[in-house]
């Protein structure tokens, strides 16, 4: 895996109050468990920052207490206020790699031949999806599964089926 190269990462977004006291859910990614501790402090937006106090799961979800937020009133104001830390505080499982760390690579078939370069990563229904921006000016959409994409090697390699990365190839 390359080095992260945005020093912040989202580890989740705060969602409704919970009871009256200024805690909130925390609607937090799957892949990034335990990614909300006790005594860690996040960067949340508007908001600078906010340590946590408190942290249990509550029926399936994570509920928050932050510091300084002691009331429903305090609460809700932070609906909807995305928490980021520093990537290098979060650690990843294996096979896992930041967003931030795929765009801008190139991708290449498996013939070696220059499919283009990663502009995004899209979320998917089943799977993340690769754009890849290419030569030609157009882009292709990759879906991130590990029997088409090698994403842990640089330059990214396809083994493309028909019709992947050209329509007109299609079956």
């Amino acid at each position: 895996m390359t080095e992260h190269s945005d020093p912040r990462v989202v580890v989740g977004r705060i969602g409704k109050p919970f009871g009256l006291g200024g805690q909130v859910y925390v609607f937090t990614d799957p892949d990034l468990d335990g990614s909300i501790e006790v005594g860690r402090t996040y960067f949340a937006e508007a908001h600078g920052s906010l340590e946590v106090l408190e942290a249990r799961t509550q029926k399936g979800r994570t509920v928050v207490a932050f510091d300084g937020v002691d009331s429903r009133e305090d609460a809700e104001a932070l609906r909807g206020t995305v928490l980021t830390v520093q990537a290098d505080v979060v650690e990843l499982g294996e096979d896992m790699i930041w967003v931030a760390d795929l765009k801008g690579r190139q991708v290449v078939d498996d013939n070696g031949d220059l499919v283009g370069v990663v502009e995004t990563v899209v979320d998917g229904y089943a799977h993340d999806y690769l754009v890849v921006a290419r030569p030609d000016g157009g882009s292709v959409q990759l879906p991130m599964v590990e029997a088409l994409l090698d994403w842990a090697v640089d330059p990214i390699v396809v083994s493309p089926i028909p019709g992947l990365l050209d329509p007109d190839e299609a079956w």
